[in-house]
């Protein structure tokens, strides 16, 4: 081909997204040969011609008019929350509208069209592009734009509507985490057959949470061939939308035990005999284990199900839908019995499959990760396979996808997988996508993707042709990556892309910006075989030493893959230059590892192996990166290469060695647990993590944190202490809580993993004895405060966070809190911070009936002078300590509290106590008003009784009316505690209000729910939780115009003040509400929308800076 040919051919290629050239490993541009650009280029339906240079102008003007003869692209992409335009293609002056249709159903008109000047004649037809300006306001998901001119339809296009940022990393990013990564069907056990399950899955998963481990990460689960049998590599599935049924264990099938007593000892005897071979230092054969455990799934399949069973089955095929239908038909065919019964076999094996992953998922979170299980994503899938069958022409048959060369695969690789096809993707709205991605996050908490600059370009081979004839495609990555990014924050899952090898230098860019982990490998972090500090390494990554396709450490440590490769002739150069650079590289790291401090905690290793390998996990553990995994091989010690890139089964048995120790013996799921080396290996990497981890301390003297709100002493302080310190653990610190206990002993326990998105063992409650034992008042307490202080003080020496200087800062909260805090953070040489939640002076100012303590009065002025940092819930608590207690400004934070949204939300059961356990209210009257808190006269519940008695008087609630019904929820507290059933009957009001005990939290969000207005005639408030609860339930508040309520509640928006706290006030105000109640409801959205923008994640936030800025 000539040039000038060549060059038109070129450019054709790149309009159809193909690379004529691309950068090889030593960095210097490849050319692609022109036959092999004219076979992908047919694979993509364009055709060549023949006859030269005015030929390929003609193909290259048609690709380029591509975009003009159509209205709209088949799919389009928007960002939630951001601006988006979408060109289309009309005739001049055309009148345009369109019209986005939600998956819900819903409708969203899509902004004006804006012409770009851009005019073209296509058959001569004059067309114009215009950009259609989409709505901000879609929802993140999948939706279909719907396109008019002239007022009639004339396109639709695909909307993937992505996430700003995936923020299911965050957390890691926080405090960082770490996991075992493990070939699964290496890892057997006494009760395998022959391979590893899903019930050995959740023994290794369990035995390393005991280490802190957050996650297990697994190859592919994808499906294998029911008909032939399975190919040996995990990686080269009939489908990667299903499941591989190898991953069953048989007999934990509940319908197994139906069977005849000599049938299960059959099938156990056939297992074992499996298992037996394999302890034997047999391989992993999976044809042997798919003789025995097919039919024994049939056999099981034929037994029946219980009524229970049967029903989850059904729904199960039915959100499988007509995939699970098809798949199962392919199945049929394959095994040569296309019958309906052949085909229910095949729909109950992937039903099966499924849920031991969800039990092995449910079992690894229960153990305390936090992820638990994480799913690889192959690139692809065999090129015989159902895959092909099922999507059609979204593969391209005559393409398989590999690699050009590399430093470890000279050759290149051919993986022997279609690749997508990228224009029947973007027509089928990348429905192919969506659904392979949805069952693989289905029961996992992280998703690995193989290759996942597959997202953005592959390497397409021509069938018949060698890896290194082959050339890149380009995909919208845009599209892959909203589709990826919606499944994910759908399922919650954790996404890491395996992004090695030769790209762009935005690719990784593209990928964090879309909130993606990327991989960092311990061996390829080096500069001419120099290492790189740890330290530089990205963040946003997951780290790890090796990966599958390199030896374990211990085998890499002494070049086996270099003797394999040498010995099978794939090495393109001198062996030994490759050997001297290979030692070159590894001694630099083990150097550089050799200079941490050692871990005398760890204990001695069992040899110099070991030794090497430990060194080497706690430098790459040195990395900010926010997952950490450590193989199972290094944790055993085995050798063994498990995957030989560009072998073939004839050269080398990849995939089918089992989980071995230093000499090769098999180590079983159920050992790992009691593995001393497994243990020093998993607590090095724990103890690295972990060792820069901030404590922040928080005291709480008078109150325990989980007690019940409005019970006791127990207020709004308790859920402020509890959510403090949830946020705070998210940020990445270790908060300790001191609080007093009432025996002789500290009692360490942990915040409940019920508490919003935290684990358990991240928050740590200290109960410190002070003082007798048994409950004390709070007047009684002040006594004890130094022994409380000493008692928390020794614990935290016990534990060694005062000598490692692990204390980020001290937070006392309220006056009698202030002497241990003070002690705690002058030892720990931390700051002191401090919050009041109610001032002595302010409270009696705004109370007459309200007495204190000159002894507090004092202590609070001392707190004012003396803490490091004043943190106040609002302005104007701030005033109040600069007027009240001479506090310097300088000194004093604004930290506004959050509200628990995963609670407190308008979507849920509402319930007014005293009805049934579905209604809201028995009587239905107009307004429904609830009071939640303490029982005791500074709260006002008095008050607001007192007013229902007024507007009786005034007429406006007549007896036998059902105008309005009021409920009081708490407990007394305290001296002061009126008697508000007997102020009730004495105002002539008892038939209008009901009393309850407190509740829990999602009980009293049923109550918000149900009611039309949340009464807060508090005399002062620094802040008031309940506000900001309640109206996160879309309910406004009506509450006194003090401290700071008049922050917690928009006056007009989101509620109403009251400016007196008087009964007089308060009937006028109800009365203002029963007048207009339409109104007062109207102003539920706002409220909602006023709460959800106070979170504790920003309290927290706002708390670290301040710290930071002292």
């Amino acid at each position: 081909m000539n040039r000038a040919a060549q060059d038109l051919l070129h450019r054709l290629a790149r309009l159809h997204g193909v690379q004529p050239t691309y950068v090889g490993q030593d960095g210097s541009d490849q050319t692609v040969a022109d036959d092999v650009l004219v076979e992908v280029l047919s694979a993509l339906g364009v055709d060549i011609p023949s006859d030269g240079v005015v030929a390929l102008d003609a193909a290259v003007q048609a690709a380029e008019e591509i975009d003009w003869r159509r209205v709209v692209a088949p799919t389009v992409v928007a960002v939630s929350g951001s601006r988006r335009t979408v060109p289309l293609t009309v005739r001049p002056g055309a009148e345009v509208a369109a019209t986005v249709v939600c998956e819900d159903g819903s409708h969203v008109l899509a902004g004006a069209t804006d012409s770009l000047g851009e005019r073209r004649s296509v058959d001569s037809i004059d067309r114009e592009r215009r950009h259609l300006q989409l709505p901000e306001s879609l929802p993140v998901g999948y939706h279909r734009l719907v396109v008019s001119v002239d007022g009639r339809t004339v396109a639709e296009a695909a909307v993937l509507c992505a996430p700003e940022r995936l923020t299911t990393a965050e957390p890691f990013l926080a405090r960082r985490g770490w996991g075992a990564s493990a070939q699964l069907y290496s890892v057997t056990s006494s009760g395998s057959w022959g391979i590893g399950d899903m019930h050995d899955a959740a023994t290794v998963a369990a035995a390393a949470a005991e280490h802190g481990a957050d996650f297990l990460l697994l190859n592919p689960l994808h499906a294998i061939d029911p008909g032939h049998a399975p190919l040996d590599s995990p990686y080269s599935p009939v489908s990667r939308r299903f499941l591989n049924v190898q991953v069953v264990r048989v007999p934990e099938i509940p319908e197994f035990a139906d069977l005849p007593e000599a049938e299960q000892q059959r099938w156990l005897s056939a297992g074992a005999a499996l298992q037996a071979a394999v302890d034997a230092g047999g391989p992993i054969d999976r044809a042997a284990v798919a003789e025995v455990q097919w039919p024994a799934l049939r056999a099981v399949h034929a037994v029946g199900r219980s009524a229970e069973r049967q029903a989850a089955y059904e729904r199960f095929c039915a959100d499988q839908g007509r995939g699970l239908e098809d798949f199962a038909s392919w199945c049929a065919v394959r095994t040569g019995t296309d019958t309906e019964d052949e085909r229910d076999f095949h729909r109950w094996c992937q039903w099966v499959a499924d849920t031991q992953i969800a039990a092995a998922q449910a079992a690894a979170v229960s153990s305390g990760m936090r992820l638990g299980l994480m799913l690889d994503l192959a690139v692809g899938a065999d090129r015989h396979a159902a895959d092909l069958a099922l999507l059609g022409d979204q593969l391209v048959e005559s393409m398989s996808v590999g690699a050009p060369p590399d430093m470890y695969n000279q050759l290149g690789q051919d993986w022997s997988q279609h690749p997508w096809h990228p224009k029947a993707l973007a027509e089928n709205g990348y429905a192919g996508l969506r659904q392979m991605l949805g069952t693989v996050m289905r029961h996992a908490g992280g998703v690995r993707i193989d290759h996942i600059l597959g997202l953005f370009r592959l390497w397409w081979v021509p069938a018949g042709r060698g890896p290194r004839e082959g050339a890149y495609v380009s995909y919208d990555h845009e599209a892959m990556l909203a589709v990826l990014t919606i499944e994910a924050q759908r399922a919650g899952v954790v996404v890491v892309g395996e992004d090695l090898g030769t790209f762009e230098p935005w690719v990784q860019q593209a990928l964090a910006d879309a909130g993606i982990l990327g991989t960092t490998i311990l061996w390829f972090e080096n500069r001419d075989g120099v290492p790189t500090e740890p330290g530089t390494h990205r963040a946003l990554a997951m780290a790890a030493v090796n990966t599958h396709d390199l030896p374990p450490t211990a085998g890499y440590l002494e070049g086996v893959h270099l003797d394999l490769r040498e010995s099978l002739g794939l090495v393109d150069g001198d062996p030994a230059d490759e050997r001297a650079g290979h030692e070159h590289t590894v001694a630099g790291f083990l150097d550089a590892a050799a200079q941490l401090p050692s871990d005398p905690a760890l204990g001695r290793p069992s040899d110099e192996t070991e030794a090497k390998i430990l060194a080497l996990h706690r430098f790459a553990a040195g990395s900010p990166a926010a997952l950490h995994a450590v193989a199972l091989v290094d944790a055993v010690g085995e050798r063994r290469i498990q995957n030989q890139p560009g072998t073939t089964q004839d050269q080398y048995r990849n995939w089918t060695v089992p989980l071995g120790g230093p000499d090769g013996a098999v180590v079983h799921a159920d050992e790992i647990a009691a593995s001393p080396r497994a243990g020093r290996l998993f607590d090095a990497v724990d103890r690295r993590l972990r060792q820069d981890v901030p404590v922040a301390v928080l005291v709480a003297f008078h109150t325990h944190p989980l007690d019940q709100p409005g019970q006791g002493d127990a207020g709004g302080l308790n859920t402020y202490v509890r959510h403090e310190a949830a946020a705070l653990a998210r940020t990445g610190m270790r908060p300790v809580v001191f609080t007093r206990g009432t025996g002789p002993d500290p009692v360490v326990s942990a915040l409940p993993s019920a508490a919003p998105r935290v684990q358990a063992e991240e928050v740590t409650v200290v109960e410190v004895p002070a003082g007798p034992g048994g409950e004390l008042s709070k007047e009684d307490l002040a006594a004890h405060a130094d022994e409380f202080a000493g008692n928390a003080l020794a614990w935290l020496d016990q534990e060694g966070l005062v000598a490692d200087e692990q204390i980020a800062f001290v937070h006392g909260h309220y006056w009698l809190s202030a002497p241990a805090a003070r002690r705690i953070a002058q030892a720990a040489d931390a700051p002191w911070l401090h919050t009041m939640h109610t001032v002595a002076a302010m409270k009696m100012a705004a109370d007459p009936a309200a007495a204190e303590s000159d002894e507090r009065r004092a202590a609070e002025r001392e707190i004012a002078a003396g803490a490091d940092l004043l943190v106040v819930n609002s302005p104007g608590e701030a005033r109040t300590l600069m007027e009240v207690l001479d506090a310097p400004r300088r000194r004093i934070v604004v930290a506004t509290p959050g509200v628990d949204t995963d609670v407190f939300t308008p979507a849920g059961h509402a319930w007014w106590p005293g009805g049934e356990a579905e209604d809201v209210d028995p009587f239905d009257p107009e307004l429904r008003v609830l009071f939640a808190g303490r029982i005791q006269h500074h709260k006002g519940p008095q008050v607001l009784i007192s007013a229902l008695g007024e507007l009786r008087r005034r007429g406006v609630l007549a007896p036998g009316t059902d105008r309005l019904r009021a409920h009081v929820n708490g407990a007394p507290s305290g001296a002061d505690t009126p008697d508000l059933a007997a102020l009730a009957e004495a105002e002539g009001v008892a038939d209008l209000v009901t009393f309850s005990e407190p509740v829990p939290a999602d009980q009293l969000a049923a109550q918000f729910r149900a009611a039309d207005l949340v009464a807060m005639p508090s005399f002062s408030e620094s802040y008031g939780l309940v506000a900001l609860e309640a109206q996160a339930c879309g309910t406004p508040v009506l509450a006194h115009r003090t401290g700071g309520l008049v922050h917690a509640v928009a006056d007009g928006a989101t509620g109403r003040l009251v400016r007196q706290n008087t009964p007089q006030a308060w009937a006028d105000a109800l009365e203002r509400v029963l007048q207009d109640p339409a109104s007062w409801r109207a102003m539920s959205g706002e409220a909602e929308r006023r709460a959800r923008s106070h979170t504790w994640d920003d309290y927290a936030r706002r708390l670290r800076a301040a710290v930071a800025g002292l």
